[in-house]
């Protein structure tokens, strides 16, 4: 009598949970070496696109520097390579099967890259949550010279126009008190 062992074999998209408190998100196929099983990632590429974000986060302004940027801000993320990764089945914590395109949405999630700032909502608005505002509507003041305020900014025929208004509106905040809490920027 002959037994025939058929291994068996995953092939499809997955949240892969590594020991070390590692994920890894991408088409995963069982492959084998010898004696050796070992799963392949494969993450495809993800191309630099432009959005509005959803939720405040810190962004990169055109000379290099990090800062909160609000909810509705047009933004662009820079382009990441395909990569595959293999994994020996010791190492997986955990393994969630899901469709193309849950894995593509948590990819955009889990991997970390740049935000470049590209245009500042139109109202300016510094919403950190919903309902709630970097700048009190008591702390709103209005500009003599062109009618513009500490929330929108000065006019574009003010000569103020080119001056950053926030680093005011922060200080006139600090000193009544009332403290702004953003978290720490992100290390790369």
């Amino acid at each position: 009598m002959q037994i025939e062992m058929t291994p068996n074999r995953f092939e499809g998209w997955a949240v892969v949970e590594i020991f070390g408190h590692v994920k890894e998100v991408g088409f995963v196929t069982t492959q084998y070496f010898g004696t050796t099983c070992l799963f392949q990632i494969d993450v495809p590429e993800l191309p630099e696109r432009e959005f509005v974000l959803q939720r405040p986060e810190y962004t990169n302004d055109a000379e290099g520097n990090q800062r909160w940027t609000p909810v509705g801000a047009k933004v662009r993320r820079a382009a990441v390579p395909a990569r595959s990764r293999l994994i020996g089945p010791g190492a997986v914590y955990s393994m969630t099967p899901c469709t193309e395109e849950t894995a593509r949405v948590a990819i955009e999630e889990l991997i970390r890259r740049s935000l470049i700032l590209l245009e500042m909502p139109k109202d300016r608005q510094m919403q950190m949550l919903p309902g709630e505002t970097a700048v009190p509507a008591s702390h709103v003041e209005t500009y003599k010279c062109c009618g513009g305020d500490s929330e929108v900014g000065h006019t574009e025929e003010c000569e103020e126009y080119e001056t950053e208004v926030d680093v005011e509106v922060e200080e006139s905040i600090a000193q009544d008190g009332h403290e702004l809490e953003r978290p720490a920027p992100p290390r790369d």
